[in-house]
């Protein structure tokens, strides 16, 4: 399902997110490369018609490489990709383009679809990489623009332009602030929303065991010099915010089952997500193909207002980060 609202790329509504599949020191190594490829391509083969990832994942353009394999010779999809200020010249006009340069050679593509800035720098403010993104836009070489991570301020000021295709921020069932903060401005400026960490990192499939050890970032070690491993652990995975969330999602999990279409509690997770007010899509990774398939059959399913209102209701009775 595309959704044409706010969505000038016209991305489908769940997209495949390549931050896992980049695999490297935050997401663990692959099981292999070819069953992530095979996971994309699944993905693609349900209906997916777009992917996000950054020059960042995977260290050192991984996850970049792994996409660009993964979209040879499928030039109907779309890429997204960020440019970040890890290293400062990158949000620099000659920095910016020569980092493009490198993520389209990783790519394999003469052209991305979607570019954004993924997070603030702390010494550029945001009008200028900004004017060299509106820049590469006028010239051809990426097709929509926009942000990711940034403060309300910094998006309104880019929305103001009038050029400011995109925003992503992350949302889900247990974190629903952002949504609650950037889905008025984006409805208002007419901005694409999409929503990454829709099934906060494993939580809402509930299939993980209570009792994992976690190896990755959500043990809370690996990546801990990284300031979204570090938010997001105390966010979701630190002893008792996991706790608190795992008794949501199994309360959560009896309205799924009892949704009358056959969904899973992450078909459910998705489906909400997709149902709120100006969201375009939910990125949506795994390397696994038959969970990225499935991920993809969200889209196709429409909750009910009874049952958004149950789980509206439920949401309001637990004690979950908001």
């Amino acid at each position: 399902m595309i959704r044409e609202t706010n969505n000038p790329e016209s991305l489908s509504a769940i997209g495949y997110g390549a931050w896992e599949a980049g695999g490297g020191g935050t997401w663990g190594p692959n099981p292999s490369d070819d069953q992530v490829v095979r996971s994309i391509h699944a993905a693609f083969d349900a209906g997916v018609n777009w992917i996000d990832t950054a020059e960042v994942y995977g260290g050192g353009g991984g996850s970049e490489r792994m996409v660009g394999e993964a979209v040879a010779g499928r030039p109907e999809v779309k890429v997204c990709t960020k440019v970040a200020p890890e290293q400062e010249e990158h949000f620099t006009d000659k920095g910016m383009r020569a980092a493009l340069e490198e993520s389209l050679t990783r790519l394999g593509r003469d052209r991305v679809d979607v570019y954004l800035l993924h997070w603030p720098s702390e010494s550029l403010p945001v009008d200028r990489p900004w004017k060299t993104l509106v820049d590469l836009k006028a010239e051809g070489l990426v097709g929509a623009i926009g942000l990711s991570n940034f403060p309300a301020a910094d998006v309104e000021q880019c929305a103001a332009t009038g050029e400011l295709d995109y925003l992503q921020i992350q949302a889900s069932l247990l974190h629903r602030t952002e949504l609650a903060e950037f889905g008025p401005l984006c409805r208002r400026y007419g901005v694409g929303l999409m929503a990454y960490g829709p099934l906060a990192y494993g939580l809402l499939t509930g299939a993980m065991d209570p009792r994992q050890e976690l190896t990755d970032w959500r043990g809370g070690v690996v990546g801990a010099d990284d300031f979204f491993c570090v938010e997001n652990y105390a966010r979701f995975f630190e002893p008792t915010a996991r706790a608190r969330h795992e008794r949501t999602v199994e309360a959560l999990r009896p309205l799924a089952a009892a949704s009358g279409q056959g969904l899973s509690l992450p078909g459910m997770a998705l489906a909400w997500l997709l149902a709120q007010s100006g969201v375009t899509s939910a990125i949506a990774g795994t390397r696994n193909p038959v969970h990225a398939a499935a991920n993809a059959a969200s889209a196709h399913h429409t909750l009910t207002e009874d049952e958004l209102a149950r789980i509206s209701a439920l949401l309001d009775t637990v004690h979950t980060v908001h």
